[in-house]
Order: C-alpha cells, then sequence, then structure tokens
C-alpha cells in the first residue's frame, strides 16, 4: 500500500462505459486483457478522480483538481481508498500489476497449443454438441462460381453472428486451399500494431495447427519478430470462432494448416512519428507477409474476420440510437461494402477516414491488409446485419463477403 500512497498512480489501460444503476449513472470498469476477472463499477466522481491517474499527479494533486472542477471537497483518505481498490483488482500500472502481467505471459507462452477461451461461453464446450450445431450451419451446398480466394467474416459473439460465419465458409466446403491466412482484429494489442501466433488454436473438436515453417520464412521477409504481444491471442475471440469453422471442415486434412495473425492500427497510421507506431512499419509488415504468400507455394485464403461499426453508450456514445442513426450507419457501412465489391482500396480507405471517427469501424487494419495481399478482382456481400443491444443503447454491425480473382 506504501507504493499506492507515495507514488502518482497510474490507470491502466482499461474499458469503462455507462450504466443507469437505480436511478443514478455509473461507470462500469473492465480489463478486457483479462489480467483481472474483477469488474468494478464507480459514481461519477470517482471516475473523474481516476482520469487524473496519469502518473503524474500525485494524491494531493487529485484532490486539488477535483476540488477545482467541482468545487466540493474530497478528502484525501476517500482518493487512497479508490486508489487501493483499483491496485487490488490489478487496474493500476505498477509494480505489482507488472509482476502479474509477467507470470500470466510466462503461463501462456508455456501452453503448446493456445485453449479455446470461449467454449461454454459462446459456444458449446461438449465436441458432440458443437459438431452438430457447425454441422447445421454448415448445410447446403456453395453458392460461388469460381475460386474462392478470401472470405469476409464477422467476429462478434457466435450466439449473434455464428451463422453469418457459417455463411461465408459454407462457400469453402469444396475449397483445395491448403493454407489459410486468419487476420483478425487485436481488440487488446496495445503495445504493437500486429502479432502471429506460432501456436495451434485448440478448439473442442479438433485444432486449427499453425503453418511454423510459414511464420519463421514471414519473420525473415519482415526483419524483425513478427510476434510481439502474442499474449494479446489469450483472450482474443476473433480468431477462435473462424477456428471452429476451420475445425470441421478441414480438421481431417493434416496438410491445411492456418497463420494466425492480429491487426490493429488506425487509419491515420501514415501520419504517426514514431520509432515502432508508424505506417512504414505496417506497409512493411504487409510487404513482407504478401512477399512469404508468394514464395510459400501452397493455395492460400484469407479470411478477414471483422465487425464494421460500434455506436453507442459502451463505445464512448451519448445518446440512444434512433432510426435516423440506424439508417446513416447503414448508408455509411454499404459505402465501405461497396468499395470492398470493387476491389476499390484507395476508395475504402477514403470512406473509413471519412466515417471512422463516428461509426468506430473495428474491422479496418485487417481489411485494409487484405485489399493489399489478397489479389482478389472482386467482392460479393452474401449478408447484412445490424445488431441491436438493450434499449437501443449499442449497435454493432457487421458482413459476409467472398472474394475471388
Amino acid at each position: 500500500m506504501d507504493e499506492t500512497e507515495n507514488s502518482p498512480p497510474l490507470l491502466r489501460h482499461i474499458e469503462a462505459f455507462p450504466i443507469d444503476h437505480e436511478g443514478e449513472r455509473r461507470i462500469v470498469l473492465y480489463d478486457p486483457m483479462k489480467y483481472t476477472d474483477i469488474t468494478m463499477t464507480v459514481s461519477l466522481s470517482a471516475f473523474y478522480l481516476m482520469t487524473l491517474m496519469d502518473g503524474e499527479h500525485e494524491v494531493e494533486s487529485i484532490c486539488e483538481e477535483y476540488v477545482k472542477r467541482f468545487g466540493l471537497p474530497v478528502s484525501r483518505e476517500e482518493t487512497v481508498d479508490i486508489i487501493s481498490k483499483l491496485d487490488e483488482a490489478f487496474m493500476l500500472d505498477n509494480e505489482r500489476f507488472a509482476t502479474r502481467r509477467e507470470n500470466m505471459r510466462r503461463d501462456f507462452l508455456a501452453l503448446e497449443k493456445r485453449p479455446p477461451i470461449f467454449a461454454g461461453q459462446s459456444y458449446p464446450a461438449e465436441p458432440e454438441a458443437l459438431g452438430k450445431l457447425l454441422d447445421t450451419m454448415l448445410e447446403g451446398e456453395p453458392r460461388n462460381d469460381g475460386d474462392i480466394l478470401a472470405v469476409v467474416s464477422p467476429h462478434i459473439d457466435f450466439r449473434v453472428g455464428g451463422d453469418m460465419m457459417a455463411a461465408g465458409w459454407r462457400e469453402l466446403k469444396n475449397s483445395d486451399a491448403d493454407l489459410f491466412v486468419i487476420l483478425g482484429t487485436g481488440h487488446t494489442l496495445t503495445e504493437e500494431f500486429f502479432s502471429v501466433i506460432d501456436k495451434d488454436y485448440q478448439t473442442p473438436i479438433g485444432s486449427m495447427p499453425v503453418d511454423h515453417g510459414f511464420i519463421e520464412k514471414f519473420r525473415d521477409n519482415f526483419g524483425e519478430s513478427v510476434s510481439g504481444q502474442v499474449e494479446a491471442h489469450k483472450n482474443e475471440h476473433s480468431i477462435e470462432f473462424q477456428a471452429l469453422f476451420f475445425a470441421r471442415l478441414f480438421g481431417s486434412r493434416p496438410d491445411v494448416k492456418a497463420v494466425p495473425v492480429l491487426l490493429s492500427f488506425p487509419e491515420n497510421v501514415w501520419q504517426m512519428d514514431h520509432p515502432v507506431f508508424n505506417g512504414q512499419r505496417v506497409d512493411r509488415f504487409i510487404e513482407a507477409l504478401g512477399k512469404t504468400v508468394a514464395q510459400c507455394g501452397k493455395k492460400v485464403v484469407f479470411i478477414a474476420s471483422v465487425d464494421l461499426a460500434h455506436v453507442g453508450a459502451r463505445f464512448g456514445d451519448s445518446h440512444k440510437l434512433s432510426d435516423e442513426d440506424l439508417e446513416r450507419i447503414e448508408v455509411d457501412d454499404r459505402k465501405l461494402i461497396s468499395s470492398i465489391c470493387d476491389m476499390d482500396g484507395d476508395g475504402f480507405l477514403a470512406e473509413i477516414i471519412k466515417v471512422n471517427d463516428r461509426n468506430k469501424v473495428c474491422g479496418f487494419p485487417s481489411l485494409y491488409t487484405l485489399f493489399k495481399v489478397c489479389g482478389a478482382k472482386s467482392a460479393k456481400l452474401l449478408q447484412y446485419r445490424q445488431n441491436l443491444e438493450g434499449e437501443r443503447e449499442n449497435v454493432v454491425t457487421f458482413a459476409t463477403l467472398t472474394l475471388r480473382g
């Protein structure tokens, strides 16, 4: 506790969203990286105090800033109590958290395979039940009239969008591809723009084996590690859900392998001036990926595991969604989809730059990379959907597309 009292507290990267509880507005805090399973609910005044925990303000300074802002007193003891609770929940970036993070990272790296974290939550953990569910979802013959080079698939909760994931994978039933490069959204990538894991993805119905040789060559072509912050894969759903369909359709073919890639970079990355976080490094990564695909001698299919718009209270917006909001979001989405169908990468980027501040399209990095490496000439929209949550509090949109040469 001495460190908590005497050092300027630094709040970690955690997620926060407002709720109404017994007529009072409160803020829910949780850790998307799952270094802690503790969820905290705090008052607006406590949340304001937390916004001052930037590693520079000491306790006395935090109290003084609060008084200046609201003209109301707050005691040192109250502030220290909040800091203590955050520390206990591993929500402060300090030595105690650093030890926990390193221990959890070491434990994850020691695993032979990446385990199915969402089994029993988003989909059945029992192999027979899961197999039957996937078989039902995948029923029907492919509708494509040519070789599929890539699929754009949702990664929203499997219970919400699993049928649309299946719609894309159904088109691959007869594929003779022997390598799937899965471009997932790295929701918790905070220390890197990209991360490739050299571990098989385990599922209740078998594994999605990775291509170790491809990853080694990819690393050589990039000239540095491609597996920074690899622990971001531990609790990431965007690739796990795709691994289920891979295991069902191709698990009986030991020659078919995958390369799981998480991506997270902003649309303004080319304006960033940083030795690691910059557009030139992103370009080198994508170029190295394309080069490795060209050199591997395998038939490759890309899966972009992405969602589109994220709007509402959970995503930092302040008002409930009207019919006009939903119509506007769909218009924005369909412009992006149209640019994908036309394989217009420049148009896609231009639309993202226009809408991303308001729509928060988490799939941008994976879709941008897909444009650069897949070699498709056209795309076809199979399905589009908006998923409303609560009383029009949040909406997430997503689509399934197939891309061909």
